[in-house]
């Protein structure tokens, strides 16, 4: 081929990372955890997951923010009315949606509500490059991996591998069956899974790579990945795939006290447009950070009407047991509508409640 022709075939070299940016796996620990009668051991706070943050400045200089949060411990040893301390900017984001459900699907002492309670989240970062491998494999193994670097699926790739991120079509694609597996207590299970396709298309040599230990997840992954079937092809090993199932027993929103304010929803000029709302009623609305814990939750808002059907002044009366539900309980009756009156209506009040769907499976 002339030397010419292959001088505009050729491609830009992408530019180095900037001076000082790295990719960090973000951990965290729960330490000065009180109540307004004494000290609480952090051992009963579960741990948050893990996280992937990327700092596009110096590293030099920079400090790990710490994230102090305060809550309640109701009856039953459930941390209830969870918010969050506003925090300085550390000049780099941290995903830190765990810290509130992590908290919520902890266990504490049953028999001894606390009040003025607080915990103090710590963080502690490590280079990606330098990070234990069954941590890469449980992120990579997350349902939700949509902008994690390429550099951590480089680094979960097998040794040798000469697969493409999918090794052809599909002919047949399985799934474990959730639904009979066991949910492992704490947290949920994962299992990330290596494999070898040959040139019909049939995989084999499925291993273990990485797994938290839920044993009949990891079988009926392998099993699953076994009964595929990709288009014929060249053959290739060193494949990967992974499985993720939610763990633990779901966790009930609260009950609403005998002081919380009655649900006008059905009154006239307080009526809301199912249609207006279909995210909150078929559940695609879901906190996703309390579904992987399976947490429920509840909250109480109160809203006015225009004449024309608009939804205006929404606010947040009750939110538990943290506030992302009555936030995203308020974020959508914002823009719903109701059936236009005459005059509208102040003062009503919509109790919505976020229960998980039977199969699990936010959608």
């Amino acid at each position: 081929m002339p030397v010419a022709l292959l001088a505009l075939l050729s491609l830009p070299v992408p530019p180095p990372p900037s001076e000082g940016q790295r990719t960090d796996v973000v951990a965290f620990k729960a330490t000065d955890v009180s109540c307004a009668d004494g000290p609480v051991a952090a051992g009963a706070i579960l741990t948050p997951f893990s996280a992937i943050s990327t700092r596009y400045a110096a590293a030099g200089g920079m400090t790990a923010p710490t994230h102090r949060l305060t809550f309640v411990i109701d009856a039953q040893g459930h941390a209830r009315t969870i918010r969050r301390e506003p925090a300085p900017s550390a000049g780099w984001f941290v995903d830190t949606s765990d810290l509130a459900p992590a908290l919520a699907a902890s266990q504490f002492p049953v028999g001894a509500p606390r009040t003025g309670c607080s915990v103090r989240f710590t963080v502690s970062t490590e280079p990606l490059e330098a990070a234990a491998m069954p941590v890469l494999y449980e992120l990579a193994s997350r349902p939700e991996t949509i902008g994690y670097p390429a550099a951590l699926f480089e680094r979960v790739r097998p040794m040798g591998s000469n697969c493409p991120r999918q090794p052809g079509q599909y002919r047949r694609l399985n799934m474990p069956p959730f639904e009979t597996l066991p949910r492992s207590p704490g947290g949920p299970a994962w299992v990330f899974l290596a494999f070898d396709v040959d040139t019909a298309g049939k995989p084999g040599n499925v291993r273990v790579l990485g797994t938290s230990g839920n044993a009949a997840l990891d079988r009926a992954g392998r099993e699953a990945l076994l009964a595929n079937r990709y288009a014929p092809g060249g053959g290739y090993r060193g494949c990967t795939y992974h499985f993720f199932l939610n763990g633990g027993a779901d966790h009930p929103a609260p009950d609403l006290g005998p002081d919380s304010p009655a649900d006008t929803g059905d009154q006239p000029g307080c009526v809301i447009d199912p249609r207006s709302i279909r995210s909150l009623l078929d559940g695609s609305a879901y906190p996703r950070p309390a579904w992987r814990r399976r947490i429920e939750g509840v909250a109480v808002i109160a809203y006015d009407t225009a004449p024309w059907g608009a939804v205006g002044n929404p606010k947040i009366l009750t939110s538990e047991p943290d506030d992302s539900f009555g936030n995203t309980a308020r974020n959508i009756l914002s823009n719903a509508q109701t059936t236009p009156s005459d005059t509208g209506r102040r003062g009503c009040v919509q109790r919505v409640r976020f229960k998980l769907p039977a199969d699990g499976v936010v959608r």
